[in-house]
């Protein structure tokens, strides 16, 4: 399974999920003021997480040719699709369309706005790759720089460490109750490479799972030649498979995976994903740390 970040989380299962308003009152402090300290906290998750789908929304048009149809572009269907289950406004995700396809009128948002990867090496000798939506990309590699900095790492070239995939994230339709059906049923589709079963963490995201509507069932993803992505999406869900996500990512080469080791190497690898997670325009995350899963 590509070890990239879900629903934009960090690495490390940092969840920062909407925290409730805290109704006790500490001393000195009043009831209203911790109102309105938890009501600007969540304000400021809220923006995060819309800030977030639409870079997502605004790479699926980029990435589709600038096909805004979301019938036409699997990619922006799916993206669009999680926004929605994260409660992202309308408004939000028209403005995000508009930005990809380069007709948002403001001279400066999407004619300006690139897809940009950037390379580091964090604590530990933990290579990551950093993948951003941006209209400054000076203000981006210096913001991007600033974390690396911070944690004793460096930007470095690290692509290395990686393999670049597709990867499709499918529920199978309800008859394909076995993974040997599953495996089965897609034997024929051209491009796949490797289909596994996903063992999910319902705690390991930074989704609002309270809007979640999916059923529930087994998860797989099915992994491809980039150029293959779409087309593959596309027979998966002709053959009745939900998509629940995909996209274009890096996967860390076997050989080439870092053991994490101490529990202050892991908390400086956790404050560096957190701190490029909090950048606005970084959209995924990649890391060789084979102890993220277990963090």
């Amino acid at each position: 399974m590509l070890a990239r970040n879900r629903c934009f989380s960090v690495l490390f299962k940092n969840s920062r999920s909407f925290s409730a308003l805290n109704s006790s009152v500490g001393s000195g402090h009043n009831k209203w003021s911790t109102i309105k300290h938890g009501k600007a906290k969540n304000d400021a998750e809220r923006n995060k997480i819309n800030n977030k789908f639409a870079n997502q929304i605004a790479m699926s048009v980029k990435l589709g040719n600038g096909i805004t149809d979301p019938t036409m572009n699997i990619r922006l269907a799916t993206s669009i699709e999680l926004a929605n289950k994260n409660n992202v406004s309308k408004k939000v995700i028209e403005n995000a369309i508009r930005k990809g396809s380069g007709t948002s009128g403001s001279g400066k948002d999407s004619n300006a706005s690139e897809l940009c990867v950037y390379e580091g090496m964090g604590p530990g000798g933990v290579a990551l790759v950093v993948e951003a939506l941006t209209d400054n990309k000076n203000r981006t590699i210096g913001l991007i720089r600033s974390a690396f900095n911070k944690a004793n790492g460096s930007m470095t070239p690290t692509l290395f460490f990686f393999d670049k995939r597709g990867y499709v994230t499918i529920q199978p339709p309800s008859e394909l109750d076995t993974e040997d059906k599953v495996l089965e049923s897609v034997l024929e589709i051209h491009g796949i490479e490797d289909i596994t079963p996903v063992h999910e963490d319902p705690q390991d995201t930074d989704c609002d799972t309270e809007t979640e509507t999916e059923t529930t069932g087994p998860t797989y993803e099915a992994v491809t030649e980039p150029s293959d992505t779409n087309k593959v999406a596309a027979l998966l869900k002709e053959r009745g498979f939900h998509i629940k996500d995909l996209g274009i990512g890096y996967n860390a080469k076997p050989d080439m995976a870092v053991s994490v080791q101490g529990d202050e190497i892991l908390e400086k690898l956790q404050k560096l994903t957190a701190a490029l997670e909090d950048i606005d325009e970084v959209t995924s995350l990649y890391t060789n740390a084979s102890d993220a899963g277990n963090a």
